[in-house]
């Protein structure tokens, strides 16, 4: 049990929202400290000082908390790009565009949440969580990467918004396979070692796609 968090039941709309964030916040907690696997129900309780059954007031699996956690962290660097946007950020030259680059991936790698999760994202979590629950967070997704596609074409790093959702989906899908081959476990690490098998960085190859691909919108736009 975390110091200070003791179980009250929730009376109001704002007190619910309030256990909510305690909850994402422990999971995450959790995904920190821990393996997948060893996140659970009872984990998250406990870490919360509640009971399991206080803890299904809220929500009904562990995959529905993570899933609202990846709904946060996308909230999170949305909220953060708008910052970089307002900024200045520009890329109306190719020295501008490599600036840019970095900066998306120095946004991106900082929301471990957007990586982790996403790699379990459509495989197993969107499996396991309500059909009301998954379209309510869909619908979050989809709005967010439309905000976020404005905001980089209020840039300059895409001529138009539809390049830029692509390219905002395409991101997603590619740190989804990218998280978890960059940070092996300990027997992957070892597997690897043995073998000769490269094990890539996580920015390094976050960097080197996100630059490929502004280079390859660019020139379709220029063609």
């Amino acid at each position: 049990m975390i110091e200070g968090r003791s179980y009250i039941r929730a009376r109001t709309a704002e007190q619910k929202d309030q256990r909510l964030a305690d909850i994402l916040d422990a999971t995450e907690e959790l995904l920190d400290e821990r393996h997948y696997r060893e996140v659970t129900m009872a984990a998250i309780a406990d870490r919360l000082g509640y009971s399991r059954a206080n803890l299904t007031h809220y929500v009904r699996s562990k995959e529905e908390i993570l899933l609202l956690l990846y709904v946060r962290s996308l909230r999170s660097m949305l909220d953060e790009m708008a910052e970089v946007c307002g900024s200045g950020l520009t890329a109306r030259s190719a020295d501008e565009a490599d600036e840019g680059a970095k900066r998306l991936v120095a946004l991106v790698a900082s929301h471990a949440d957007f990586g982790r999760i996403g790699a379990l994202l459509s495989s197993l979590i969107e499996a396991n969580v309500s059909l009301e629950c998954l379209v309510s967070c869909k619908r979050s997704i989809v709005a967010m990467t439309a905000e976020a596609a404005e905001l980089l074409v209020s840039c300059e790093l895409f001529q138009n918004g539809e390049q830029a959702s692509e390219f905002l989906v395409d991101l997603s899908n590619y740190v989804a396979g990218l998280y978890p081959a960059s940070h092996p476990l300990p027997i992957q690490k070892e597997a690897s070692a043995k073998s000769g098998y490269t094990v890539r960085g996580y920015r390094e190859s976050l960097e080197r796609y996100i630059a490929v691909q502004l280079a390859g919108y660019r020139s379709l736009s220029c063609a």
